[in-house]
């Protein structure tokens, strides 16, 4: 059983919710007072349709964070032609993603378009690098998005829910160039209160721009102290986070307490007509 199903059975019972699981633990039902309510994986029932999209589409969330005016690593779509049935030049070729590598002086990352944890992320340096990233991406995905190498210093994820910044901490990288958990980096606490803000602000006007409720947020500082979204995760998990830091466990539990929570609070009805909120 993962951490995110440990600490959702324990809060159930805690509070009187029935909780069944299903599929092995990937879908989690919870009922109380008549109200039914889910967790499919990582992604709780709290976010629309539409933000969780968003979240999940790296191309689409840069999209719309740029047209909000919210610092974000650029991220550009490149279709792949095999799995598509039309597709410009333009958005699609091999040569475009060529031109891209060199306008960006042979420093580019390449990575699904919908992918998580690090999978299939790559930093390519040459056309033989770059061809070889988008093969193995478009293997098993439709699309990839491009983006510039850009030096990050340090990289931090923010835990945001219901209009706030919850809890943060920083992820410092290993052997590898990543900064994901899963890829050897190290998660650490840090005590900055002028930086905190910063990193706080920054999330919220990252989740308003997409509408999302619940997500982890994660944010670039570069060398010179400015920041930028990376992406925002729609789907909240915090396994290897407590493998790493223990003792972080009873605030990840407050957490996931308190959008359990919101996931039974009555929906306000807005007028006459009945329409739900």
């Amino acid at each position: 059983m993962s951490n995110t199903n440990k600490f959702i059975t324990e809060i159930c019972a805690e509070q009187g919710i029935t909780c069944l699981s299903l599929s092995g633990g990937y879908i989690l039902r919870m009922t109380r007072d008549g109200q039914t309510r889910h967790v499919y994986g990582n992604y709780w029932d709290l976010n629309s349709a539409a933000a969780d999209r968003l979240a999940c589409d790296k191309c689409g969330c840069y999209a719309l964070l740029n047209a909000s005016g919210v610092p974000a690593i650029e991220h550009t779509l490149i279709y792949n032609a095999a799995k598509r049935a039309a597709y410009t030049p333009e958005e699609g070729s091999f040569l475009f993603a060529l031109d891209y590598l060199k306008k960006h002086n042979n420093r580019v990352v390449v990575k699904p378009n919908q992918g998580t944890q690090g999978r299939d992320v790559f930093y390519c340096d040459s056309p033989l690098s770059l061809e070889q990233a988008l093969l193995t991406v478009f293997a098993a995905d439709p699309d990839a998005v491009l983006s510039p190498y850009m030096e990050i210093g340090t990289e931090y994820r923010v835990f945001y829910l219901g209009g706030k910044a919850h809890f943060m901490y920083g992820k410092a990288r290993g052997d590898s160039w990543k900064h994901n958990l899963a890829s050897g980096a190290t998660a650490f606490e840090f005590k900055d209160a002028e930086l905190e803000d910063r990193l706080s602000k920054l999330a919220l006007r990252a989740a308003q721009a997409i509408g999302i409720t619940f997500a982890s947020i994660d944010i670039a500082e570069f060398t010179d102290g400015s920041l930028a979204i990376m992406e925002i995760n729609s789907g909240v998990m915090a396994n290897r986070l407590v493998e790493q830091l223990p003792h972080l466990r009873p605030m990840i539990k407050a957490l996931f307490a308190e959008a359990i929570e919101r996931l039974f609070k009555p929906k306000r009805i807005a007028g006459a007509v009945g329409l739900q909120v």
